[in-house]
């Protein structure tokens, strides 16, 4: 199946990035230390991994905190990770590499900012493999919306049913939806099987099965 589109786009955490963890941890922190019941769920933390940070924290933190939570994201996230670069998922440069040797074209979209993507991108050596990146930076608005897919087909030319996207979470299920793009998940990240057979979508347990569709 994936053989037949020009176009690989690829979330980043969950999918390229073994990354879960951490952001779920570190959102519980934030909230916990700006006010937020420590009862609240691990579930919550990760399936709001993606989300512009201020439109689902101000729901569980004291109001007189939603100020603080931007600033004290980029504080911790700068303190724990400012050195710190996480394991690619494996398979995945490999994959890369495959699409490239198929004609085809690749891309990463994600709600990172562009320091971020291009840290990622350089630490993997992934300059030379990948076409085309898009971060948070560069769209107004996060998935489900679907303007990181719409730009980077007007970047490449390419008309909806000419891509397919790659993804861990219902928020990017729901910008390809929104795209019009055929969409593959993956059991790396944040949903599970149940997850996306509700959603009667395919699914392959990493990226470096995509290739078997």
């Amino acid at each position: 199946m994936i053989s037949n589109y020009k176009y690989i786009l690829l979330d980043v955490d969950g999918v390229v990035l073994s990354s879960i963890n951490y952001y779920m941890d570190l959102f519980r922190d934030i909230a916990e230390s700006l006010g937020a019941s420590k009862n609240i769920a691990n579930e919550f933390y990760k399936k709001n991994i993606g989300v512009k940070l201020n439109t689902w924290m101000i729901n569980i933190v004291p109001e007189e905190n939603h100020q603080k939570i931007k600033d004290l994201f980029f504080a911790k996230h700068r303190d724990t990770a400012e050195n710190h670069q996480f394991p690619i998922i494996e398979g995945t440069k490999e994959t890369l590499l495959k699409i490239k040797e198929n004609n085809q074209k690749s891309c990463l979209i994600s709600s990172k900012t562009r320091a971020s993507m291009n840290s990622v991108i350089k630490y993997n050596s992934l300059e030379s493999i990948l076409d085309f990146s898009i971060s948070g930076d560069e769209v107004k608005n996060f998935k489900p919306d679907p303007e990181g897919i719409v730009k980077t087909l007007k970047y490449f030319n390419a008309k909806p049913d000419e891509a397919i996207f790659v993804g861990d979470s219902l928020h990017d299920l729901g910008a390809a939806r929104n795209a019009n793009v055929r969409f593959i998940g993956v059991l790396s990240g944040i949903c599970t099987k149940s997850d996306w057979e509700l959603e009667k979508v395919s699914y392959v347990p990493s990226v470096k099965e995509i290739f078997t569709l």
